[in-house]
């Protein structure tokens, strides 16, 4: 992983975020909730990988300053 991996992670969480504000203001029929509702499963589950994603990052470049014979 690299910084443009990291980019593309903040990039599709703050997706994610802005789907999730846009249909929590939506007024949906029943099915389209269900369907919401599911997404909104779905999402969240995405947004904890790439939470993790972004950490495993994180850390694996702190290990590399901290400890360059490591890398």
């Amino acid at each position: 992983m690299n910084a443009e991996t990291l980019v593309k992670l903040v990039e599709e969480m703050m997706d994610l975020k802005v789907q999730q504000y846009a249909e929590s203001h939506l007024k949906a029929n029943p099915e389209v909730a269900r369907i919401l509702v599911e997404k909104r499963e779905t999402d969240r589950r995405r947004l904890e990988q790439i939470r993790c994603e972004m950490a495993r990052l994180i850390n694996s470049r702190a290990v590399q300053v901290r400890f360059p014979q490591l890398a």
